[in-house]
């Protein structure tokens, strides 16, 4: 007789959690603390079992702040406002609705629909909306007070410690550039950013991930899958070794006529230890030359090129001046994919590539990136399509 194994349902299994176990740690610790404060504070204001089910609605909201802080429901605005106004529509109905059952119902049906409308959606802000209801007498002789002590108190003692966890502990996110500029090749190609809002709507439920997160984890995936499509081929496989340099002292002439003789548009510049500090480019030059016109271009360039006779100087003399610092680099064991997406988001034609220590190594262009995405190509795939333009 053969045995089946019961298989574990899907719905009940765990998921593993991707932090690590000092970030673990950490968290519980920060949360375990902000919890003690608050306690400390509310103390002074009351006692007994409304004590208790106060601690209870902060402690679920350290949860959320302190182990999910990237979450919708752990920004500043939920937190405040989920509390506060489920404890507003908490006491107004301990007051208007004698039954302690259908008042907390109502609570509750009240403050998950006020906080979906005003966009603070914050689960232990129910816990809040009951506390009014539940409380023993000496929390519903405090009235509207409630709302300032404790409850909005206890909400500022527990959002300034997250911030603090947050910015020195935890290494919070940097805020996002607002500001308008041109869709870079990555935005203009593929999902897009308004593509994960609208994708966010057209779901019609709350998703516990804002849509910056959402695009970032498919980035890593699709990252994880180029990897598994085109194989482990590094910057080191398609760099070219020992590239030409500049140093920060040298002449502007000769390193110029080095560019136009050997046809590359771009020098990485390192110190005596073969560190990279910056690039010299042909804009470089042009930026310097400040050319108002291409009849005046060729002029400038020999004013920019040609060394000063005297001590001082009124323009710029050597590479280091009139360089681009600091550099953009790679590692050397960095996957193309990487590299792709650095050249598109900067906007550069090149990437010097360094070693473990820091040191110059190679340099990787556009075309040799190409290259070795074409290589990559199952054979027959790229057909002879092309055309050369006579």
């Amino acid at each position: 007789m053969q045995i089946k194994r019961l298989k574990f349902p899907r719905l009940w299994r765990p998921e593993p959690f991707p932090t690590s176990f000092p970030e673990q740690f950490r968290s519980a610790l920060a949360a375990g603390l902000a919890i003690f404060l608050i306690g400390l504070i509310s103390s002074r204001f009351i006692e007994g079992g409304g004590l208790k089910t106060l601690m209870a609605s902060m402690g679920a909201s350290a949860v959320i702040l302190f182990v999910v802080p990237h979450s919708p429901m752990a920004r500043p605005w939920s937190l405040v406002g989920g509390h506060l106004i489920s404890g507003l529509i908490g006491i107004l109905c301990a007051r208007w609705v004698p039954d302690t059952w259908p008042a907390a119902a109502l609570a509750v049906g009240l403050a998950i629909f006020a906080m979906q409308l005003a966009r603070c959606l914050h689960p232990p802000g129910g816990a809040s909306a009951l506390i009014p209801v539940l409380g023993d007498a000496g929390i519903r002789a405090l009235g509207f007070q409630f709302l300032l002590t404790p409850l909005a108190l206890n909400v500022a003692v527990i959002l300034l410690a997250s911030r603090f966890y947050d910015r020195w502990v935890h290494a919070a996110r940097p805020a996002p550039n607002t500001e308008p500029h041109p869709p870079s090749p990555l935005e203009r190609i593929g999902i897009r950013a308004e593509d994960f809002h609208a994708a966010l709507q057209d779901v019609g439920v709350f998703v516990d991930v804002s849509a910056d997160e959402l695009s970032d984890i498919y980035h890593f995936a699709a990252s994880r899958a180029f990897r598994r499509t085109f194989g482990e081929t590094t910057c080191a496989c398609i760099m070219t070794p020992q590239p030409l340099t500049a140093e920060f002292g040298d002449d502007l002439e000769p390193v110029w006529q080095l560019m136009q003789r050997e046809g590359v548009r771009a020098l990485p510049v390192v110190d005596r230890g073969r560190h990279v500090i910056g690039m010299v480019t042909l804009k470089d030059f042009f930026r310097h030359a400040r050319a108002d016109s291409f009849d005046s271009l060729s002029a400038r360039l020999k004013v920019l090129l040609l060394p000063s006779p005297r001590v001082t100087s009124t323009k710029p003399e050597v590479v280091g001046q009139i360089m681009t610092a600091p550099a953009i680099t790679a590692r050397q064991d960095v996957h193309i994919a990487e590299l792709a997406r650095l050249l598109c988001e900067h906007g550069i034609h090149q990437v010097p590539i360094v070693d473990e220590r820091g040191k110059l190594v190679g340099l990787v262009t556009q075309t040799d990136l190409i290259a070795a995405l074409y290589r990559s190509i199952p054979a027959g795939f790229a057909g002879p399509g092309l055309a050369m333009a006579s």
